[in-house]
């Protein structure tokens, strides 16, 4: 695709009816600029901080816990202070926001596979598999997803070596929480499918012979994904959280790969101490990155919603 083309259908998406609502929300440009600014910084961390977090070589034991603004005592300002560690928080925030975001994004998009996949075949094929694959799901939403996620990370510690289980962190906590959320996609999906599937065009594909994958994966899946969209945009922020909670617990990432959970719960403990920075700051970047994500996801299931958009 030519840059020409994608100019022009940047152009076309721009004035449509989504991006003019888009323009006239202010609430919704200010929730997606604080979003992109905080993935550009999470995305530029190894530019962007002044230190390398996952560097132990960078913590120095002498600079621990020292407030915002004080320089260290080899002449280091740290701007936001440094954790019990002597590991500068900003760079510290910067790399945890940065794996926050990348175990979030991540479940969400193998949730949203999975789940579209079997909200597809369930809704468009019926029957047993229809019957089986709800049924599971109505099993999974009587448990909280957090329950889930833990269940499925107390496993993989179990049955693998400390050290294995160390370097496969990440794709464990996105297996587990992707696990939790794929409910959601396929209820929906199966729903929106169960009306599409008696439209005229679909029974018209049939007719003329479109193969079962095709009329699925081309004539039915475009149809929903606008609520696909605005699922994933609400259980991104859902997803975070949770991979900040399990964090929080000690359950998630290692120690040595630092996460926003994971240093407002090094925090936690000097709280009562005066150092209130150490889980504070990493506390409002959370806050602050969930708010931005809910409130366009807001905005996006209001305005993809025609009886909501008038």
């Amino acid at each position: 695709m030519s840059l020409l083309s994608i100019g022009r259908s940047v152009g076309n998406w721009w004035q449509g009816d989504l991006a003019y609502r888009f323009r006239r929300s202010p609430v919704a440009i200010l929730a997606a600029l604080v979003g992109l600014a905080l993935l550009v910084a999470a995305m530029g961390a190894p530019v962007l901080a002044p230190y390398d977090a996952f560097d132990p070589a960078a913590a120095n034991a002498a600079d621990a816990r020292l407030p915002p603004g004080v320089e260290g005592m080899f002449g280091d300002v740290y701007l936001l202070g440094t954790d019990p560690q002597g590991r500068d928080m900003l760079s510290a925030m910067l790399y945890g926001l940065r794996t926050s975001l990348v175990v979030g994004l991540a479940s969400v998009a193998a949730a949203a596979l999975a789940g579209v996949l079997l909200g597809l075949m369930a809704g468009y094929f019926g029957g047993v598999l229809d019957a089986f694959i709800m049924r599971a799901a109505d099993v999974q939403l009587s448990f909280p997803a957090i329950l889930i996620a833990l269940l499925i990370d107390g496993v993989a510690r179990t049955a693998m070596p400390q050290e294995l289980h160390a370097e496969l962190a990440v794709p464990i906590l996105v297996a587990a929480i992707a696990a939790s959320f794929w409910v959601q996609y396929a209820r929906t999906v199966r729903g929106l499918v169960l009306v599409e599937r008696g439209r005229d065009y679909v029974l018209a594909a049939k007719v003329t012979g479109v193969s079962t994958p095709r009329i699925l994966l081309t004539h039915i899946l475009p149809n929903v994904l606008g609520s696909v969209l605005v699922i994933a945009t609400i259980n991104l922020a859902l997803a975070i959280l949770t991979e900040s909670t399990l964090s929080f617990l000690g359950v998630g990432l290692p120690s040595t790969q630092p996460s926003l959970g994971s240093l407002v719960r090094i925090g936690n403990e000097f709280v009562f101490s005066g150092d209130w920075w150490i889980s504070a700051l990493p506390g409002l970047l959370l806050v602050l990155l969930s708010l931005s994500v809910n409130i366009f996801g807001d905005w996006l299931r209001d305005a993809l919603n025609p009886k909501l958009a008038s």
